[in-house]
């Protein structure tokens, strides 16, 4: 200080919660909902079929939206704390918000999948202008590779994938 004198400052950073946006509400999402709760992701479910994103279903989640994909769009935040999963229950929905997906700033972006359906829809974006760049930043198939089988196991390797994300630098 000019006058000679010490002053302390103690900043204490108020962070929020990062945000796990579920593409799809069946059976991998229920587990990932729950478990994505217990270590600390605010949780969005999002569902085309009513019967699949309601609060019944999903009472961990924080945001659930039953309406088509492309509708809840404009309704994201997403940011550099966003993560975001793809199980729908289609490959068409998956490719559409995949395209959607790639255009965000999310900090993880995975879409569940075969390796062949993964590179089916990657050549169908390719050719719709959507950069090698961009796709590269998916991780397709999603999860870290512990031969998980079950719904319960499936988003285990899923989360695993997602926290690395998170914790790296």
């Amino acid at each position: 200080m000019i006058c000679g004198g010490d002053l302390e400052v103690f900043i204490e950073p108020i962070l929020t919660s990062p945000t796990l946006y579920i593409f799809g509400g069946g059976h991998i999402a229920l587990a990932l909902t729950k478990m994505g709760k217990l270590v600390g992701f605010n949780i969005t479910v999002i569902d085309d079929r009513a019967e699949f994103a309601s609060s019944e279903r999903f009472p961990e989640a924080d945001v659930i939206l039953a309406e088509d994909f492309t509708k809840s769009f404009p309704k994201m935040k997403i940011d550099k704390s966003s993560y975001i999963v793809i199980v729908t229950h289609g490959h068409q929905h998956d490719e559409v918000v995949l395209e959607w997906a790639v255009g965000t700033p999310a900090k993880y972006i995975g879409m569940i999948g075969s390796k062949t359906k993964n590179a089916t829809i990657f050549t169908h974006l390719l050719a719709k202008g959507i950069s090698q760049e961009q796709l590269g930043r998916v991780h397709a198939p999603i999860g870290l590779e512990i031969e998980a089988q079950t719904p319960e196991e499936i988003a285990v390797s899923i989360l695993a994938e997602v926290i690395k994300v998170r914790r790296s630098p």
